[in-house]
């Protein structure tokens, strides 16, 4: 009986092994590499960690070149010196009088709370320290003048604070933020010297990405990915720079079988000195029997590029870039994979432009325009007509200029679109950083001038 009770209990065990073990991912591994894996709300899992890995991503721009050259790329080629916003309402006059208001309050003294950054400033910023510190919050900032109603005051992600002074019986708070019963943002707990302020949501642009989960109210450095991979790249770098300048240091070591009478001779002027310099390096001599060892063999620099490519190579991936991206360096490719490795970062860069208009760019504009309509200081448009065909003034943002890797292959790939459809001129202008109702325009008055100099247009176009 106690035999067969045994045998049914090893084939329960066995039976549920084999089912444990049918993924071979969901295998306990001897080593117990994922023994801090959990099952848990997003927040859960990083709030603990959230803060060290900002500083340790502060540090690193601070401190490695290449992490701050990806940041860098990223921002010149998604913001350049600052999307550039086109009306497209039917009242060509009014778009102008909106454009030209806009630019006026993008300059230091109106968008910024502190007067100190141009709204093309702005943007860089924003988009710089959303990718190295995972979040930026911009406060929206109502004043009583009324030709600036709107001012942004931007307040990084040390000021949101979750500590226990914070009094909030009624509502749950997520790592500083307040949270309706559905989950939604109520409001936003900002340090203030020993207490805090809370900050209505709706005053509130939180800029971060959710990346894969849906349980994420905070943002986490993008640069969190690579920190280990730095740390070990930038170990062995700082050990092989000491080990170069170790050998660098030992230049010349002269064996001699009698140096005590050779120094003797030295002291009384007798020809035959031991030599002291060569090159203007400084000469060691060794004892009688003594021989120098080399502490290493030497080293090879050709297994230490193929080591720092990889490094890097890793560390591109975990930024999501492309290696030649992130080390300027094209040498190992050819026209077609440098072609085809651009493309996969404009794609990124494409993403990081709609992501910023659509949770930044476009929120302010349409608040700073709603705004200004119910102060009066948009001539020709009234707050009825503005609440009635809202959708109108929906604005289109010029992202930097594109330049063509092959501009004369890539030109004749245009037309060839063009010719059957797969494009436009508005979409390839877009893509260009320009607009094209500008671009006609300008156009247009460049004939005009020709034609009025007597200047044959066949001749040039």
């Amino acid at each position: 009986m106690f035999l067969a009770n045994a045998m049914r209990r090893f084939a329960v065990r066995q039976a549920a092994k084999i089912l444990r073990n049918y993924y071979e991912a969901g295998r306990r591994t001897t080593n117990r590499d994922f023994n801090n894996s959990i099952n848990a709300p997003f927040e859960a899992t990083a709030s603990a960690d959230r803060d060290t890995i900002r500083a340790r991503a502060r540090w690193l721009h601070e401190n490695n070149g290449i992490m701050a050259n990806i940041d860098a790329a990223i921002v010149n080629n998604s913001v350049g010196n600052g999307m550039k916003l086109q009306v497209k309402s039917r009242d060509k006059q009014l778009n102008g009088r909106i454009e030209k208001m806009w630019q006026r309050w993008c300059e230091k003294e109106f968008c910024d709370v502190t007067k100190r950054l141009n709204f093309g400033d702005i943007q860089r910023i924003l988009l710089g320290q959303r990718i190295m510190d995972g979040e930026i919050f911009i406060v929206k900032r109502y004043k009583k003048d009324v030709k600036n109603p709107l001012s942004l005051q931007m307040i990084e992600a040390d000021r949101i604070t979750s500590g226990p002074n914070i009094k909030s019986p009624s509502e749950d708070t997520v790592d500083g933020i307040a949270i309706d019963e559905y989950g939604a943002p109520k409001s936003y707990f900002v340090s203030k010297g020993f207490d805090y302020t809370e900050v209505p949501a709706e005053n509130v642009i939180h800029y971060y990405k959710i990346d894969n989960r849906f349980t994420q109210y905070r943002g986490i450095s993008e640069y969190r990915q690579a920190i280990i991979d730095l740390r070990n790249f930038a170990g062995y770098m700082s050990a092989y720079i000491k080990s170069a300048r170790a050998r660098a240091n030992v230049a010349y070591l002269i064996e001699t079988a009698d140096l005590e009478a050779r120094l003797a001779a030295k002291e009384q002027g007798i020809e035959g000195d031991p030599i002291e310099e060569i090159n203007d390096i400084i000469v060691s001599y060794l004892a009688p029997g003594e021989k120098p060892h080399m502490l290493a063999a030497n080293m090879n620099g050709a297994d230490h590029e193929k080591f720092v490519q990889s490094a890097v190579r890793l560390m591109s991936t975990a930024r999501r870039v492309s290696y030649e991206l992130a080390f300027r360096d094209y040498s190992q490719v050819n026209f077609s994979s440098a072609r085809a490795s651009i493309i996969q970062d404009h794609k990124r860069f494409s993403n990081e432009q709609i992501h910023l208009v659509t949770y930044v760019l476009r929120p302010i504009y349409f608040e700073w325009l709603e705004l200004n309509v119910y102060a009066g200081n948009i001539e020709g448009l009234r707050a009825s007509a503005f609440n009635e065909n809202r959708d109108e003034f929906m604005p289109l943002w010029i992202p930097p200029k594109r330049e063509w890797v092959n501009p004369l292959q890539d030109i004749r790939a245009v037309q060839e679109e063009l010719k059957l459809g797969l494009t436009t001129l508005k979409k390839e202008a877009a893509g260009r950083g320009e607009d094209i109702e500008d671009l006609i325009a300008q156009r247009q008055e460049e004939m005009r001038m020709l034609k009025e100099a007597g200047i044959s247009t066949d001749e040039l176009f």
